[in-house]
């Protein structure tokens, strides 16, 4: 019997005391609002305290180096399995890394180049040639009857240092002749050797060939000759009634016109990460770092030529390392099932071969298809992050773990997300726990258990609202997620139906996989693309359309026009899920203008009037009023010496970012450290008298950030998070009334704006988005979300797959339109109206 994970007592962060059991080896779904306490219990909680014991079980010397959690704020967790972690952080991945390392798809494809790759010459492209110790047997034992035949090791080599010492090291050996100088010669005669001639050898044997009978000494002196060279092996040959002749075996590779030889292929010899397989010139990087562009020696494949030289035969072609991995998993996949493999090697390469393909077969389930293996890490999404990971995962094939997940359905097309939905499904079968803190309808209504949290965020939430099946959940009254699945509650209506003003059209589209698209936008409408991951959304709106606008707004002349209609805007508003800021003094109150409007008014209050303090005395990044201990930053970072350093609150300012004669200075009794320490919702009442004011943290709570404190540090806010800050400094910078008046139309795009949001969230969204539209702004929106995309008035649906099978406009026009036509990746998810 399985036992449940019991959670007793569990205070991290916001959580009220929470107690709860959790059913072992089930898909188990953790949804609530944004803050309600979700990643508090999944990720601060459970794994943080399942990497903690993991930890104590090391010794003290193993656990140098690595961050020491903190046990959470909990009275006790039992029956809480090995814990895994499939973040979409990309924060620690550099350059290097690729999707084929994280997959460790990789590290299997080098041992099989190593193993079984068919090198060539890195200068001639010739092929290389060896011989194995049978099939020299082979050949000696085929000569004609009565040959006399002398097997020698070459020993130039060794002979170079001591000749005198190896010779007599030789002599102890049981060895008598050696060949020298194109003779044979007793080692005895050679008293005082010269340094070696070219031709040195160690006669190991003399026969005379009679067939089969022959075979077995044969075999025996070979092995005897390759233990002192491994590598060559020399044979003087004497045909009944011919001159004798040398003829050399190579038990290594090597081109017989050039001499050149090949090391014994490792792995490593195929990493861009040794010196051994690197490319000389960019040493892995792939990049030449003056240009910026592709090394020209490698041409940006990062591997040295003679890793660039061994390749895998195909039927039709043969694929070096780097060109195997470029391909796009879905081609990949096949090309691996046509791969022909030595005979010989079969035994061995058979498991090898099987991880490989099983890994590749996972990432294409997961819909990564459009992806390939050299791929850098830092250049996926987090959606693609998370899912390659996942895939990672269900080739490991482990059980009894409990695996978290966080969101791993954004940037999820549906049809894709019923592809994760079967990976997800498959690691629980195996017997494992997965835990999903996740919005999406689809895992939601296909989770064995439920908790939702809430009712709302920061100190308005930290409480199980309601758990248990999903018909459980429907059939509480207590359960938000409940009420908006169950139909109960839904979106906020469209509204406003204006016929739009004009159209923004894009001509040429023709970027990665796009097929010469032409995009329409009406103008003055909501609209959404919609389609696949990989279908050229993306590659469409930030390479093509961003571009073309910016370049058109400009007034730049001279320039090609690829664009018509930009006369209807005066701006440009790209709002995307990148942080605020540059650094950890950006915060809310910075990035939504909040700060600007606070420091004029502590600056005209009477102590600082007195003082003599402007308002550059009230910014944590201006010397004067921060505090210099922490520079304004409120932490500071303290060295553990053979620990990592750790950031600590500053011991000067208590991490209220300014110094004590700043601090002195109030506005109804809080500092302007204080006030900023407020949340949304509290500074909203607290700062109503100021009109400016009170409208930015009105915005702030239209698009959901109520429980958010203004100071909150731009590089712990989710992505998520920072668009909605980023729409929210939007909707405040004129209120919807004037926008119309003052003729401020813009051209908002917005990269998956409902990513992270709860169902009631998602409504908050709409009703703002509606607000600029109504207003007269344009909307352009990158969704998957299939509430937002039945709320548009306007969609263009891509696809109608990924990657080569995507790259064009199957359909568009209301989202009824697109609803009904059968061609529309998209139409399954969409309501008809």
């Amino acid at each position: 019997m399985n036992l449940p994970i019991s959670i007793r007592g569990a205070r991290q962060h916001n959580l009220r005391n929470l107690n709860l059991d959790l059913p072992s080896n089930k898909l188990i779904v953790f949804c609530g609002p944004s803050g309600s306490g979700k990643s508090s219990l999944a990720f601060d909680t459970l794994f943080s305290e399942s990497r903690r014991r993991f930890l104590d079980c090391l010794s003290a010397r193993s656990r140098q180096g690595m961050d020491q959690p903190e046990k959470p704020e909990v009275d006790s967790i039992t029956g809480l399995p090995p814990a895994l972690c499939l973040e979409q952080s990309a924060r620690q991945q550099s350059s290097r890394t690729l999707l084929g390392s994280i997959t460790e798809i990789l590290d299997y494809l080098r041992i099989l180049y190593a193993a079984a790759g068919t090198p060539h010459d890195p200068e001639t492209g010739k092929e290389l040639e060896r011989k194995s110790p049978d099939r020299i047997t082979e050949e000696l034992v085929s000569l004609p009857e009565h040959t006399r035949l002398i097997l020698t090791a070459p020993a130039e080599n060794l002979l170079a240092q001591d000749p005198a010492a190896t010779l007599a090291d030789f002599q102890r050996q049981g060895f008598l002749r050696v060949y020298w100088n194109g003779e044979m010669r007793d080692i005895e005669e050679i008293s005082s050797p010269v340094p070696p001639p070219p031709d040195a050898a160690l006669v190991i044997d003399r026969l005379i060939v009679r067939g089969e009978n022959t075979a077995s000494r044969i075999a025996d002196s070979l092995q005897t000759a390759l233990r002192i060279n491994p590598d060559e092996v020399r044979a003087i040959i004497t045909i009944p009634g011919e001159e004798a002749s040398i003829r050399a075996f190579h038990t290594r590779y090597r081109n017989p016109e050039t001499g050149f030889l090949l090391p014994q292929l490792t792995p490593r010899h195929f990493s861009f990460n040794s010196p051994l397989g690197a490319c000389p010139s960019c040493r892995g990087t792939g990049l030449n770092e003056q240009e910026n562009g592709p090394c020209r020696a490698c041409g940006g494949q990062r591997l040295s030529p003679l890793a660039l030289a061994v390749t895998m035969p195909a039927p039709d072609r043969a694929y070096n390392l780097a060109e195997l991995t470029a391909l796009p998993l879905e081609d990949m996949a096949g090309e691996l099932e046509r791969l022909k493999t030595p005979p010989s090697l079969a035994a061995a390469l058979t498991p090898l071969m099987e991880e490989i393909n099983k890994r590749v077969r996972f990432l294409n389930e997961l819909g990564l298809s459009y992806l390939s293996l050299d791929r850098q890490a830092n250049t996926l999404s987090g959606g693609e992050l998370q899912r390659a990971r996942l895939a990672s995962q269900l080739g490991g094939g482990l059980s009894g773990v409990l695996y978290i997940l966080d969101e791993p359905t954004a940037g999820l097309h549906p049809a894709d997300t019923d592809r994760l939905l079967r990976a997800l499904r498959t690691l629980r079968n195996q017997g494992n726990t997965v835990l999903v803190v996740e919005h999406d309808e689809q895992i939601l209504t296909a989770a064995d258990h439920l908790v939702d949290m809430g009712p709302g965020s920061g100190t308005n939430g930290g409480r199980i609202l309601a758990q248990g099946s999903l018909a459980e959940i429907l059939g509480n009254s207590g359960s938000p997620t409940g009420e908006w699945l169950s139909g109960k509650r839904n979106m906020p209506a469209s509204g406003r139906k204006t016929a739009p003003a004009g159209r923004l059209v894009l001509t040429g589209a023709d970027k990665h996989n796009l097929n010469n698209v032409t995009l329409n936008i009406p103008v003055g409408t909501l609209t959404c693309i919609s389609g696949p991951s990989g279908s050229g959304k993306s590659t469409l709106v930030r390479d093509c359309l961003i571009p073309a606008v910016r370049q058109d707004l400009s007034g730049k002349k001279g320039i090609p026009r690829r664009v018509q209609g930009t006369e209807h805007f005066n701006r440009l508003v790209v709002i995307d899920q990148s942080p605020i800021g540059k650094t950890p003094r950006s915060t809310p109150a910075t990035a939504t203008g909040l700060l600007q409007v606070l420091r004029p008014l502590y600056a005209q209050l009477p102590l600082s009037k007195q003082r003599g303090y402007t308002a550059a005395r009230f910014s944590p990044n201006i010397r004067g009023g921060r505090c210099e201990r922490c520079q304004g930053t409120g932490m500071i970072e303290v060295d553990m010496n053979f620990l990592g350093n750790v950031a600590m609150p500053c011991d000067a300012c208590q991490g209220q970012c300014y110094n004590r004669e700043t601090l002195e200075v109030t506005w109804k009794g809080k500092s302007i450290a204080q006030a900023l320490a407020l949340t949304v919702d509290e500074a909203a009442e607290f700062f109503s008298s100021l009109p400016r004011a009170a409208a930015i943290l009105k915005s702030m709570q239209d698009v959901g950030l109520g429980y958010l404190n203004l100071n909150r540090r731009a590089d712990t806010l989710s992505g998520g998070e920072s668009q909605r800050i980023k729409i929210a400094a939007e909707l405040a910078k004129a209120p919807a009334w004037k926008l119309e008046e003052d003729g401020k139309r813009a051209l908002f795009i917005l990269d998956e704006p409902t990513s992270g949001l709860h169902f009631n969230e998602v409504a908050l969204l709409l009703a703002a988005l509606f607000r600029l539209r109504d207003a007269g702004h344009t909307i352009l929106c990158v969704e998957h979300h299939k509430d937002l995309l039945n709320a548009a008035d306007y969609l263009v649906d891509m696809g109608p797959g990924a990657g080569r099978h995507g790259g064009n406009i199957v359909a568009e026009g209301s989202p009824a339109d697109v609803a009904s036509n059968p061609e529309a990746p998209t139409s399954p998810w969409l309501v008809p109206r």
